[in-house]
């Protein structure tokens, strides 16, 4: 049996997908001349399937040859019975080391037939698949149908592979995207190779280039094939209506093997590549990238295949020859084209990563169809264009963009952005790191990261907290809501509330940095352990959830501790309650309490610390709150009283009236029970002063009173019908109308309190003295209505964290007598001197009388000059510093940070506490505590001299060990590989 050669050489690469004329009509082949070789091995599971796809094959090739490769379970009894029932026409067996190469070569016979179709024992054809096949044959030489990944009951058909590429370093390049939805959209097309199941060859193409290759273990074989093919000048295309069911069981390790189904892909796609001229160095670097990927997919099995695939290529040299002598002569530019382009894997990888921003944006941006709409007569005429015009997502970003911007005027001017709770930013993100490694706070290292991404300008993460704050507290809460199916205009309005609330409280105004990161990233927390609780995935995927929900756990404990303590509480609970999850409760609180480990001395020390906010003592000593906190006026904002009543009321109306519509017994409670629990637990907080660092300060209310607009929100939104019908929703529209009068008002009224960029009160030559090298300190007072407040101002202070100690540390006793000093009527004449003992060179005093002026001014060795209409800055004579050399009993400052030679038995004192742990170096040399200590820090310097550094000792610690944490969190957050082991999902169509 013969055909005529009809697939000549071609030398237009796509000269077969443009002739026209009387070639368009070729008959297609005659499937007499066709013969199937199908390898199987193991195969029991699934080759019933198989034979039964065969049977309904229509046409039919000629002949069918099972090989059996040594299978161990059912399938020589299950081929045995097809023989007998006519299902196959011949049964070859072959030894259980025999290649696929190997075994298709023993199933096509001695002579080649003029058509061989290889199949997979699990890859089962349409019934039309060899008809697709043979009508395209005519035009060429080596043809791939399309693959089709197995079917799932309510679902479309999914495209495992229609031909395949290669790029130089081995990875595997799809001509149709892996998962994409058959639509039959894939046109015919020349192609590098492809899968061997189902692969089409003419017989003389076959003959010539001697068959596949042996050197591959049964994979990229056709790949290998396709190449050689392609340069021998054969036609080799994809056939896309030409349709196989390809189960991979290789791959899905549903088929037995003894070594991981990576190793035998890798070690196939290295020698494919190597026999073609890709560098060993190349191949190297490529595979050990490839094994950390695998590691950061958590899939440390298909790394060590990488690795051992590697290893296995390196010590065959003499496969990957012959390999690469059998590729024929010919002109290999025809399969150069074929090959991705370079740097195809880093331009993939970032298409996958703006594909899929891109779909969160869509899924943010755009509302759903509702059941209304698509059965509408009108959908198709105002569906796209309402989806166009009107998205409440982004209309909720606009609007809360376009109020935080309109907000800024009241900011316009020199000086930086500080006030209520809010300290100056750091001058550059070194001193944010620097202020992170002296303090080890948490929150400080956040800071500090945030630091270095606005461009190294931590000031603008304070302007982007104060300003876009509510933005971001917006989009969080949208998040979450939509992530729980609130229809889109329901979840705008409740995120538009929760926002405006944020404004509503004063929190940008009154500068509550912990009251902002608590809005903004509680939303999140909720949303992350709600996947927690309702995730059901199972291995390393089952610890992603729990990984996410503890990043958030620590933003949010980080600027208010007393939420590790809730999550540990509640998490405990559920693990009781449920008795199950475990691990993926305990991951979230653990992974918190060890990147808290190098802090929880701290917080220990200071108990009272755990109930506060980030720099706690930055804030004024506020009186407990009274009625006034029902309304939301919990901290000096500035913000009007009728805007507060007028939110409030608006929203606990709403609230109130929604709980009685709640469906659920279960959830109205549990709305009800928040609410409760956030107002007596804030009440307590108002009214509770804790110490930190020995200094008093107040609890944070503004998480409770989160808790509690939180509360309302949602029962409005359970009351909500779910049909998503928000206009008819009174709860909901009066939620929407306090929302929106909070929002536009915000911008006339809502930056009227503490927090400012009013130039500095003190001169700038005060801060060019303190800022020096002689670090020295200046002493503010003020007086108002017979109150004194007083703070000190340094190189340290005041910053991001200075809030987090006591002003003078354990000089408060010396501050404070200094402060009296200068408010009694008799001035002691040793003050100059005990400023110089505490290194103060200037005080600032601000509401003094004249007399009182005057009575200081007459103090020997001070000086002072008129800082504004109130305020005086007193300067004490001569050089003050820090730090002082002493020799022969004589103290000389050091002025210029550089410690001048000297004989033997001088010493060092620093202006500190006794007790105070530094570390002081001269030229590079750390200075030892000096034999006799006296008032201040002594250091024996002797003969040392050069450059002075001193201060706290950096803790780098901490910073390498969050780090270190974190990126932990972040490895198990990622997307898990998915492997596929295992049985077949439970909801997979039986052919």
């Amino acid at each position: 049996m013969s055909e005529p050669d009809e697939g000549h050489r071609f030398k237009d690469l796509w000269a077969w997908a443009d002739e026209e004329g009387e070639e368009q009509h070729v008959p297609p082949v005659d499937p007499a001349f066709v013969t199937a070789v199908m390898v199987v091995r193991d195969a029991g599971g699934w080759l019933d399937q198989q034979l039964a796809a065969l049977d309904d094959l229509d046409p039919r090739p000629a002949r069918i040859v099972a090989v059996d490769a040594g299978s161990e379970d059912d399938s020589p009894r299950i081929l045995a019975e097809a023989l007998a029932s006519g299902s196959i026409d011949e049964l070859v067996t072959v030894g259980r080391d025999t290649t696929f190469a190997e075994s298709v070569l023993a199933g096509s016979g001695d002579s080649t037939p003029p058509w061989l179709w290889i199949l997979h024992d699990d890859s089962a054809p349409e019934p039309d698949a060899l008809g697709h096949l043979l009508a395209a044959a005519p035009s060429a030489d080596v043809l791939f149908p399309k693959l089709l990944a197995p079917r799932r009951r309510n679902y479309p058909d999914v495209i495992a592979e229609a031909g395949q590429s290669i790029s130089r370093t081995g990875q595997r390049v799809g001509a149709a995207e892996e998962g994409e939805i058959d639509q039959h959209q894939i046109e015919p097309s020349a192609i590098l190779g492809g899968s061997t199941a189902g692969m089409l060859v003419r017989g003389d193409a076959w003959r010539e280039l001697g068959g596949l290759a042996p050197e591959l273990p049964g994979s990229r074989d056709g790949v290998d094939f396709g190449w050689r093919a392609n340069v021998a000048g054969w036609r080799v295309v994809t056939t896309p209506l030409a349709a196989l069911v390809h189960r991979s069981s290789g791959r899905t390790q549903e088929r037995p093997s003894r070594v991981h189904p990576h190793y035998d892909d890798r070690l196939a796609a290295l020698r494919v590549v190597g026999a073609r001229g890709t560098g060993g160095a190349r191949l190297a670097l490529s595979s050990w990238a490839r094994a950390l990927g695998f590691l950061l997919a958590k899939s440390p099995a298909y790394a060590a295949a990488e690795l051992r695939a590697h290893r296995r290529y390196a010590a065959t040299p003499e496969a990957t020859r012959a390999l690469a002598a059998r590729i024929p002569e010919g002109d290999a530019s025809y399969a150069e084209d074929l090959l991705p382009e370079r740097f195809w894997a880093v331009r993939n990888a970032l298409d996958r990563i703006g594909s899929g921003i891109m779909d969160r944006y869509r899924d943010f941006t755009e509302p759903d169809t509702t059941l209304d709409d698509l059965t509408s007569d009108e959908f198709s005429a105002h569906s796209s264009t309402q989806r166009r015009l009107v998205s409440p997502g982004a209309l909720l970003a606009t609007v809360f963009l376009v109020v935080g911007i309109a907000a800024a005027w009241r900011l316009w001017g020199a000086g930086t952005l500080v006030g209520g709770g809010l300290l100056p930013a750091p001058d550059g993100v070194t001193a944010a790191w620097e202020a992170y490694g002296a303090d080890g706070a948490p929150w400080l290292g956040i800071a500090a990261v945030l630091g270095t991404a606005a461009l190294g300008q931590p000031l603008i993460v304070s302007y982007a907290l104060v300003l876009l704050g509510p933005l971001l507290a917006a989009l969080a809460a949208h998040s979450l809501l939509r992530s729980v199916g609130v229809a889109p205009w329901p979840s705008s309005i409740a995120a538009a509330a929760w926002a405006s609330s944020v404004l509503v409280l004063g929190l940008p105004a009154a500068g509550d940095v912990s009251g902002l990161v608590l809005a903004m990233a509680g939303p999140l927390l909720v949303k992350a352990c709600l996947a927690v609780a309702t995730d059901d995935s199972i291995g390393a995927e089952s610890l992603r959830a729990p990984a996410r929900a503890a990043f958030w756990l620590f933003v949010v404990a980080a600027f208010w501790p007393f939420a590790l303590l809730l999550a540990t509480a509640g998490a405990a609970a559920v693990v009781v309650w449920q008795r199950a999850r475990f691990a993926q409760w305990a991951v979230p609180v653990v992974a918190v309490w060890l990147l808290f480990a190098p802090w929880l001395p701290e917080l220990f020390r200071n108990p009272g610390r755990w109930l506060t906010g980030a720099d706690p003592l930055a804030w004024p000593d506020l009186p407990p709150s009274g009625y006034a906190l029902l309304v939301g006026r919990i901290v000096e904002s500035g913000i009007p009283v009728w805007l507060s009543v007028s939110f409030t009321v608006g929203l606990a109306l709403a609230a109130a009236w929604s709980l009685t519509r709640v469906p659920s017994p279960a959830a109205r409670w549990a709305v009800a029970g928040v609410i409760a629990v956030g107002l007596v637990a804030g009440a307590g907080a108002s009214r509770l002063a804790v110490t930190v660092d020995g200094d008093q300060t107040r609890a944070l209310v503004t998480a409770w009173a989160l808790v509690v607009v939180g509360g309302m929100i949602a029962a409005v939104v359970l009351a909500h019908p779910a049909d998503g019908r928000a206009r008819r929703d009174p709860a909901l529209l009066a939620v929407a109308a306090v929302a929106a009068v909070a929002a536009g008002a915000w911008p006339f009224v809502g930056l009227q309190g503490p927090v400012r960029t009013d130039p500095a009160n003190l001169p700038g030559y005060v801060y060019d003295v303190v800022g020096s090298p002689r670090a020295s300190r200046a002493l503010l007072i003020a007086k108002a209505d017979g109150r004194l407040e007083w703070n000190i101002v340094d190189r340290e202070r005041p910053r991001w964290g200075s809030g987090e100690r006591a002003p003078a540390g354990e000089f408060g006793t010396d501050f404070e007598g200094l402060v009296q000093a200068f408010s009694g009527g008799n001035v002691p004449e040793d003050l100059a001197e005990r400023l110089r003992t505490l290194a103060v060179s200037h005080v600032w005093l601000d509401g003094f009388g004249d007399d009182e002026i005057l009575a200081i001014g007459n103090a020997a060795g001070l000086t002072h000059s008129a800082a504004s209409e109130t305020a005086e800055v007193f300067t004490v004579v001569g050089l003050v510093s820090r730090a002082n050399v002493v020799d022969g009993g004589t103290a000389t400052p050091v002025a210029d940070g550089i410690v001048p030679e000297g004989v033997d038995d001088r010493v060092l004192t620093v202006s500190a506490p006794r007790d105070a742990e530094l570390e002081v170096r001269v030229g590079g040399t750390e200075l030892a505590p000096a034999a006799e200590a006296g008032e201040l820090p002594t250091y024996a310097l002797g003969e040392a001299h050069g450059v002075l550094e001193f201060g706290e000792p950096r803790e780098a610690f901490a910073g390498w060990w969050t780090a270190v944490l974190l990126a932990a969190l972040a490895l198990l957050a990622a997307p898990t590989m998915a492997t596929g082991s295992g049985a077949r999902r439970g909801d997979e169509e039986v052919a």
